[in-house]
């Protein structure tokens, strides 16, 4: 089994290996094989197979025609897991700031059938955020941890938010310092959220997910 001190899996070399082993236009398959490559290569910084149904549940629980950011997308794995759950009305968007794993999630995203619903904007969040109009039903940051306070305040100066809005954000465990972002969605008054245990993906580590619900 890949471990994180054996380095991180590289966008361009994880979108050929999902090229040359999943399924064109299955995304079941595309999350698979991206699995086996944690596995079997190097270490990705996905969601996950445990956190992830955590995720699909809040998207499933808004329904297929979502509305959906996601600040950090690596290689796609999210963005396909997201996508796959929403129909021709739904939308996702994707900001991510470096330009290979721009190229490893559109490519991935496209690999599995799911383009016509995903958007992928390359730049940093605090850069992208205030361009964006409307509000989005669910929010997932997995991004740099240390700014998933900061940016969650500029979705809400913005305007981004609306009352249900959900935030879903990922390696929220002790090994990622989240004292100051969970602080803050528990205590502002203007979230109501709930913890959730689990490890960091494809490890036996502790980890944990957030999942707060704006109050409008």
């Amino acid at each position: 089994m890949a471990k994180m001190e054996d380095g991180f899996g590289k966008p361009d070399e994880v979108r050929i290996f999902v090229e040359a082993n999943a399924e064109r236009g299955n995304a079941a398959s595309v999350l698979a094989t991206l699995d086996r490559y944690a596995e079997e290569h190097f270490f990705l910084m996905n969601v996950g197979p445990e956190k992830g149904p955590l995720l699909t549940t809040e998207v499933d629980k808004i329904g297929p025609a979502a509305r959906i950011i996601e600040l950090g997308s690596y290689c796609g794995y999210s963005a396909v897991l997201i996508a796959q759950r929403l129909d021709a009305s739904g939308h996702l968007v994707c900001v991510e700031l470096d330009p290979e794993a721009v190229r490893g999630t559109r490519a991935t995203v496209e690999f599995a059938g799911l383009a016509d619903r995903v958007e992928v904007i390359e730049g940093a969040s605090g850069d992208i955020i205030p361009t964006l109009d409307g509000s989005f039903d669910l929010v997932f940051l997995d991004h740099w941890k240390d700014l998933y306070e900061e940016d969650l305040k500029a979705f809400e100066a913005r305007g981004l938010l609306h009352k249900g809005s959900v935030i879903f954000a990922d390696n929220v465990g002790p090994s990622f310092n989240p004292e100051s972002y969970l602080n803050y969605v528990r205590t502002s008054g203007k979230y109501d959220s709930t913890h959730h245990l689990s490890t960091i993906e494809y490890t036996d580590m502790p980890d944990a997910a957030e999942v707060s619900i704006y109050r409008g």
